[in-house]
């Protein structure tokens, strides 16, 4: 159908979550029509209990609690049962781990090769040393109700059901499958002490009740 690219950056602090994604998909054949570039923004803050979700093409923002938020969001995960039924499926396929430690996107790493069937594939690499911070770690399991979507996938995961590191980094992942291959990169993990430029919002963008 054509081709994606995103990049998404993200900021935890103990009480506040930040993300800007930068998407593009350009689509070939009859699917150009829905070739698209967006950068949108957000940041959901605890300490207030307030969600602001920023269009920077158009310059605007939204700004709702989050109980509202979810009261008006669709249910996108499947009912439960349909997950427990897929993860059995898949329970005779054993990844592998190798014991070789590799430089990947210049963080030293162990590589994973799980091969779900004939159709699709996935290789992880996570990192040997480095774990996710505790703020890391307990932010996502909070956001993950309001931040859980196809551009923006917590790729980590519970990384503990391939029998490795559960607080382990994943640097980089390939997902193969019969609709195409989707890779995943990590540029940069780091601690640092203010919220970088990029995540603050401009003083002309205009505030809306829809995007």
């Amino acid at each position: 159908m054509g081709s994606m690219k995103s990049s998404i950056h993200k900021y935890f602090s103990e009480d506040t979550y930040y993300s800007k994604m930068d998407f593009s998909f350009k689509g070939k054949g009859l699917a150009r029509l829905m070739s698209r570039n967006m950068q949108n923004g957000t940041i959901i803050s605890f300490q207030d209990s307030t969600i602001i979700k920023i269009n920077h093409k158009k310059n605007r923002f939204t700004k709702k609690l989050l109980s509202e938020f979810l009261k008006e969001k669709d249910p996108t995960s499947p009912p439960s049962g349909e997950e427990n039924n897929e993860s059995e499926e898949g329970e005779d396929s054993k990844p592998i781990v190798s014991d070789t430690i590799e430089i990947v996107n210049g963080f030293e790493s162990y590589k994973v090769t799980d091969v779900s069937d004939e159709d699709s594939s996935v290789l992880l690499w996570f990192t040997s040393e480095l774990q996710k911070s505790d703020i890391v770690t307990s932010m996502q399991s909070k956001i993950d109700k309001f931040e859980k979507n196809w551009m923006n996938l917590d790729i980590d995961g519970d990384l503990s059901e391939l029998g490795i590191n559960g607080n382990a980094v994943v640097v980089k992942a390939i997902f193969s499958g019969k609709d195409g291959e989707f890779e995943y990169n990590l540029k940069r993990y780091s601690a640092i002490d203010s919220i970088p430029e990029i995540f603050h919002t401009p003083e002309n963008y205009k505030q809306v009740k829809k995007l």
